[in-house]
């Protein structure tokens, strides 16, 4: 099978089934070697939830409001996930409810069309049980078999740090 460019997101969102308030995508080629990036940020529409006041906020301090609101933050998104989805693995981990929500409210939006949909969208968390790793930790899987991700401020919940790990992963797995 011919070795795919990688194209790996995370959303943070308000509350598990939430509008997303920061979104990371970081794009590799086939050699694992990053070649494009996205990070967007904008304000928490409603009561911040609880949860997510103190495992996520603390993590993406460095990650300024970028857009006005969730529809902007979406319609650019859009436009670098359809800029970069051709001849790609599109990637997430534990992608349902969040990313799977950020696709279909992309869609809802009218920013991508019918047929924009990654086909398929590959959830690491089935590759990682299927090899009888912890399916619901990929930080775990990193640390386990000494892989590195770079610098990232914050860690887990920083979208653009879970989709460096999401992506190393990937990329591992794909070796084994």
């Amino acid at each position: 099978m011919k070795i795919k460019k990688v194209l790996s997101f995370d959303a943070e969102t308000n509350g598990l089934w939430g509008e997303a308030f920061a979104i990371g995508a970081l794009v590799y080629d086939e050699n694992g070697v990053e070649i494009a990036r996205f990070v967007g940020r904008c304000p928490i529409e409603g009561t911040v939830d609880k949860w997510v006041e103190t495992n996520v906020l603390p993590q993406i301090t460095g990650i300024p409001v970028t857009h006005k609101d969730y529809e902007s933050l979406l319609a650019e998104f859009a436009k670098f996930y359809l800029a970069n989805k051709a001849d790609t693995d599109i990637i997430v981990h534990m992608g349902v409810p969040v990313e799977a929500k950020l696709l279909l409210d992309m869609h809802q939006y009218g920013v991508i069309g019918d047929w924009d949909g990654p086909y398929p969208l590959i959830d690491l968390a089935g590759n990682l049980q299927q090899v009888g790793e912890d399916p619901t930790s990929v930080d775990s899987y990193l640390k386990k078999y000494g892989l590195t991700v770079g610098e990232f401020e914050g860690g887990t919940h920083n979208p653009l740090y879970d989709s460096a790990v999401a992506a190393k992963v990937y990329f591992h797995l794909r070796s084994r």
